[in-house]
């Protein structure tokens, strides 16, 4: 089968188009014909060697499959040979057959595109969780979004504006973004690049700032918004793709006795908060309008993806087709 492999952590071009041999499906395994594999940036994190829980080397990337069952392994009983399904697996997705464990399947509704199912496999759970568990978010609260145009700040605008009067702002990297974000619901996009986003949000928000703060970024935005989170609000950080800067707790944060969570949807696998996910996620499948994958590429040109989403050209969801 065709795949890609990972020798050596580095730049887009360590990645390798190979032919390996299929794989077996073990106990209580599965193996997956894929149709799509998503692409997100903590996957350029891990080709870098920049990942938590790094696997060893070579591997072959990719958490996000979906497309239909091939075979499966014994001790699976409640999934069959030709069942459309997604997977959320720890490696091994950039590939025409993926294996997945039992546990990590949800079967795909009949009404669902493989196109449109990547699109919320992951994301809509981890926005699920950061909405209602980390941000306990009331339905009148004042959001702050960064990376609006991504997958997960998508669809936390739209978990915000379908359940009630969350005014959302987002914060985006280019007035095209802007326009995407304004377009999915939310009621403000900031650029950024051009704009000082605490200024903007001081302005929109008559100095009061907002009550919760989603920030999958970290670095330097670790600094600047904890001027703009109200007394008592509440700071979800769920990522670091600007890089990893350390916060400092009493300058601002302290006297304004700031609730902080720094989660991973790893840490809530297997609790109860992360099944009322999965069932929230299939509960939107199944009920509302749908967004599709808005970029894609064959896996030949794998690096050209990556090269994509670390150059901030990426809107809402990108994924490889196979």
């Amino acid at each position: 089968m065709k795949a890609i492999q990972l020798d050596q952590f580095g730049p887009a071009e360590n990645l390798k188009l190979v032919d390996i041999p299929i794989l077996t499906p073990g106990k209580d395994e599965v193996l997956i014909k894929v149709h799509t594999a998503g692409i997100v940036f903590a996957d350029t994190q891990m080709r870098r060697g920049e990942y938590v829980n790094l696997p060893k080397l070579p591997f072959t990337p990719g958490r996000e499959v979906s497309g239909r069952i091939e075979e499966v392994g014994s001790g699976v009983s409640s999934l069959s040979p030709g069942t459309r399904v997604m997977a959320f697996i720890h490696t091994g997705g950039y590939a025409e057959y993926a294996i997945a464990k039992q546990s990590e399947v949800v079967i795909l509704p009949d009404r669902v595109s493989h196109l449109q199912g990547i699109v919320y496999l992951v994301n809509m759970r981890i926005a699920y969780l950061n909405y209602y568990i980390h941000g306990k978010t009331k339905p009148t609260d004042t959001l702050l979004i960064h990376a609006g145009a991504g997958g997960i700040g998508t669809l936390i605008t739209q978990i915000a504006k379908r359940r009630g009067e969350n005014t959302v702002i987002a914060l985006s990297s280019s007035d095209d973004k802007c326009a995407y974000c304004q377009s999915n619901g939310a009621d403000y996009c900031i650029n950024y690049k051009t704009t000082e986003y605490t200024k903007e949000v001081e302005k929109i928000t008559d100095g009061q700032g907002v009550d919760v703060a989603f920030n999958s970024v970290g670095g330097w935005t670790l600094k600047t918004d904890p001027h703009i989170i109200k007394p008592l609000g509440r700071w979800i950080i769920f990522g670091y793709a600007a890089g990893k800067d350390l916060i400092d707790p009493y300058e601002v944060i302290m006297p304004k006795s700031l609730s902080i969570s720094v989660n991973s949807v790893y840490t809530l696998l297997d609790r109860q908060e992360y099944q009322k996910a999965t069932h929230f996620m299939m509960e939107w499948l199944r009920m509302e309008s749908l967004e599709s994958v808005t970029k894609t590429f064959e896996i030949e040109d794998v690096v050209q993806a990556h090269h994509w989403i670390e150059g901030q050209h990426s809107i809402g969801k990108v994924a490889l087709v196979m």
